[in-house]
Formats: C-alpha cells, sequence, structure tokens
C-alpha cells in the first residue's frame, strides 16, 4: 500500500479531532474521502504527511510508500521525493506578490538543490504536460493574473514536480466551474494513469467521488463511517449519513406548465 493509516487519533488542545480513522491506498489506485466541511478529511490528509499543529497529539500508525510517517525524520524524506498535496483553493497557496515561475519552482529549488535555471526549465515542462501554454508569460505571472482554473493546473504542476507516488487532492476542484472541473479531473485521471500514482481525492460532493474515485470513505464528526466501492455505495449505504449524503442533490423544482397561455 502506498498509503496505510490506522487506528489515526489526533487531539489539539484537549479537543479531539479524528477518532480511529484508518484509509489505505494502492498504487495507481483513486480512493475517495468525503464528508461534510468540519469532518476531518482535510486533517487526516495533513495528518498522514505529518503536517500538523505544533502541540498536537497522535497515535496510530501511519505508512507512506512503506516509511513510518509517524517517526519526523522519515516523514521528512516522504514529503521530499515520495508524496505530495494539492492543498485547496491555489490563490490561498500561492503568494501573491511573488510571480507564478518563483513559486513553482520554490520547492525543487529550496529542497532539492536545483538552481534556479534547472528548477525553471523543469517547471515549464510540467506546465506544458498539465495543458498550460504561453508557459514563458506564464511564469512571470503573479496569481492574480491567472483564472482558477490555471492556477489550479500550476499547483498540481508544482506537486508533480518530485515525481510523487502517491498524490493528496484536498478539494482540488471545488472552487472551479464545471467545465474547468471536468477537465482538471480529466488531466489527473490522466496524469495518474501515466504515472502509477495512488491518489486519495478529497471531497464533499459524494456523487462526484463515486463517479470518479475506486473506492470511498466517508467520514463524519472525525471517524470513518462508511467504505464501499464507489458503485455500491449508493446502492446499500452502510451509514444513514451516507444515504444523506446521497440524498444531498439540489433539484429543480418541475415546471408547471397548465397556466401557460396558448
Amino acid at each position: 500500500m502506498l498509503l496505510s493509516i490506522e487506528d489515526l487519533n489526533l487531539s489539539v488542545s484537549d479537543h479531539q479531532i479524528l477518532r480511529g480513522v484508518s484509509i489505505e491506498v494502492a498504487e495507481g489506485e483513486t480512493v475517495g474521502l468525503v464528508g461534510e466541511s468540519g469532518s476531518g478529511k482535510s486533517t487526516t490528509a495533513r495528518a498522514a504527511l505529518r503536517l500538523v499543529p505544533d502541540g498536537a497529539q497522535m497515535s496510530g500508525a501511519v505508512t507512506v510508500c512503506g516509511h513510518d510517517a509517524t517517526d519526523p525524520m522519515l516523514v521528512r524524506e516522504v514529503r521530499r521525493t515520495m508524496a505530495a498535496m494539492i492543498f485547496q483553493e491555489p490563490r490561498s497557496v500561492l503568494n501573491p506578490v511573488r510571480r507564478i515561475g518563483d513559486s513553482a519552482a520554490e520547492r525543487l529549488v529550496q529542497v532539492h538543490g536545483m538552481n534556479k535555471a534547472e528548477a525553471r526549465r523543469r517547471i515549464t515542462e510540467l506546465f506544458v504536460e498539465v495543458g498550460l501554454k504561453d508557459t514563458e508569460r506564464l511564469l512571470r505571472c503573479y496569481p492574480h493574473q491567472l483564472s482558477g482554473g490555471m492556477l489550479q493546473r500550476v499547483v498540481i504542476a508544482a506537486a508533480l514536480s518530485i515525481t510523487p507516488r502517491l498524490l493528496l487532492a484536498d478539494e482540488a476542484t471545488s472552487a472551479l466551474d464545471v467545465t474547468t472541473q471536468a477537465e482538471v479531473l480529466a488531466l489527473l485521471r490522466r496524469l495518474q494513469r501515466e504515472r502509477e500514482m495512488g491518489v486519495l481525492f478529497i471531497t464533499h460532493d459524494l456523487h462526484l467521488a463515486a463517479a470518479y474515485c475506486d473506492r470511498v470513505y466517508v467520514m463524519k464528526e472525525g471517524s470513518i463511517v462508511d467504505h464501499q466501492k464507489s458503485g455500491a455505495i449508493f446502492v446499500n449505504p452502510a451509514h444513514p449519513y451516507t444515504k444523506a449524503l446521497a440524498e444531498a442533490v439540489a433539484l429543480l423544482p418541475e415546471r408547471d406548465t397548465t397556466e401557460i397561455p396558448s
């Protein structure tokens, strides 16, 4: 397994956030983690890479790409070369006063020791790979000059710069319009197949997860309450919360045509 979380508990300031969470992601597999805001989805992904607040208390076992991610020394190497995370809302991740090229290449320069010219070439190649055009201009742009879809592709390119085996995608499409969302999902699917990555796909949208993922975990109040193959989760939900999520779809009212004048 590329990601194995077993009985993970996390508390911050005597407040328990995660309770006995267990999740697995295999090579080449897309696994959904679904739940409402505040359910603990993003915290679970961050905890897997030990990106937790100072003073947080963790227990349980976390293995990423065969390495013990609860060990502070080992998890640094995991984050450096094996696992990457796409954080929610790209505008909150990219520094608004730094050029796109500098932000995207920062990890290669600061962590991997590449010189700036080499890192710039690598990021340019990745921009092309994720479908961005006019790359020389984009490298000089600031975040406010790009659309949401373009920024999402930028952060995906930055995440892929280390050639990760495991990708944690935290609400990677929630801020995008439907057309751009479909393009980004197709991009992630293509890159996953080409690179044989494992993907943990975090979303609040059960229907999207069921359509896009191989398996789906459902999370509520810091605990996993359901886990099924994507094709079965609507047929026989194991928890009332899963059923509620499945039914939480806005439908347009039927149009009354009885009084339409001729």
